[in-house]
């Protein structure tokens, strides 16, 4: 008897959400919340802070980088591929409004305490 199998694509490994400054180069992927502090379009980068460290993104192409705004808040997942200076090969950026920094870390030091 054969029962066809519904194919789907490879599951990608979770992102780890962490702060700039605990990235130690040995994810795979991580997702950072960070405020674009300066874009160069024409390089397809940005820097970014989040408060403990500052990073340089990679885009791939254009568009990613024309979805970015410099002073907003983002959501990025990425790939270290350099400590120093820290870079990060960006697969997707989300734009956060409203969005309180100072309750995310409470937030994440109470998480980091369980």
């Amino acid at each position: 008897m054969d029962e066809s199998v519904d194919e789907q694509p490879p599951r990608r490994v979770p992102a780890k959400e962490c702060f700039l400054n605990e990235i130690k180069g040995n994810e795979t992927r991580i997702a950072v919340i960070v405020s674009v502090v300066s874009l160069d379009r024409a390089k397809k980068t940005a820097i970014v802070s989040d408060g403990t460290s500052e990073a340089l993104l990679l885009f791939d192409n254009s568009d990613k980088v024309r979805a970015v705004k410099a002073g907003t808040t983002i959501r990025a997942i990425a790939r270290p591929v350099n400590l120093k200076p820290l870079s990060l090969q960006v697969e997707l950026t989300q734009e956060l409004k409203d969005f309180d920094a100072n309750l995310f870390k409470k937030v994440k030091a109470l998480w980091a305490k369980l």
